[in-house]
């Protein structure tokens, strides 16, 4: 993560969450991520640098970053802030940082990061408000830090089919007016594939899966079908749990 001092940009749904990711309609709908794909071994290690970042970012008020951390069961850490536009991209956010801190300590703490991982990688989702299913009876994401992260990727001369399946989906989640919500990301600037990601909250696994099942006792054969549109249409399929990780982010005071 030292390259965040030459400008390159910094910030990740996600994972969705992804990413704030608190799946709310008024939330921003653009994001960019940051993966660090960090060794088993690692984790210990990676994990308390991360904090030391936190830290020093919290210790001189740097007002002008942000990011909401997650990590996943595979290792991956993803980094997520929203921006307005691409120009936002050209912003360093590790300047004031450096400045604070200055050049020395800061390269160092980033030195002991870049040891706990071999590859990393940025690039820009997008929030779909209008594919995102969210009931009033469902409440806030507040205590719900657990994701599940279901990725659909399609080829692009599918693109079209794909939105139609996903918009009947939701019109689906409506109709039989499910409790539990979703929220839609799509695929941006820098990913190598199109996708769709829907992204599910939860205080736990346990809790995600209880509400599938009784998603499922709802919905119908006809409902079957119209999930198996979408899924038809898919490349394939890759689902990821995770979690937000409060204590790795970094939001500034107000």
């Amino acid at each position: 993560m030292k390259f965040f001092k030459k400008g390159i940009f910094f910030h990740t749904l996600a994972l969705c969450a992804l990413f704030s990711v608190s799946a709310q309609d008024n939330q921003p709908t653009m994001f960019t991520v940051h993966t660090d794909n960090v060794k088993f071994d690692k984790i210990m290690q990676y994990e308390e640098v991360a904090k030391e970042l936190k830290s020093n970012f919290e210790k001189h008020d740097i007002k002008d970053s942000n990011w909401t951390a997650l990590s996943s069961e595979d290792g991956r850490f993803f980094y997520v802030t929203p921006i307005k536009n691409m120009g936002d991209l050209d912003k360093n956010m590790m300047g004031g940082l450096y400045e604070k801190m200055g050049e020395e300590k800061a390269d160092a703490m980033f030195d002991k990061m870049n040891e706990c991982y071999d590859s990393h990688s940025n690039y820009i989702i997008h929030y779909l408000p209008s594919m995102s299913y969210h009931p009033e009876s469902e409440g806030s994401n507040e205590g719900k830090n657990h994701r599940e992260y279901h990725f659909l990727y399609y080829a692009p001369k599918n693109g079209k089919a794909m939105k139609e399946g996903m918009q009947e989906v939701k019109a689906m989640f409506e109709k039989r007016n499910i409790k539990n919500g979703y929220s839609v990301y799509h695929s941006g600037f820098g990913c190598e594939e199109s996708y769709y990601m829907v992204a599910i909250a939860g205080k736990d696994n346990l809790e995600i899966a209880q509400n599938g099942k009784l998603n499922d006792e709802t919905f119908t054969d006809e409902d079957q079908a119209t999930f198996f549109k979408v899924i038809q249409l898919a490349l394939r399929y890759d689902k990821i749990e995770g979690r937000i990780r409060p204590d790795l982010s970094y939001q500034p005071k107000q």
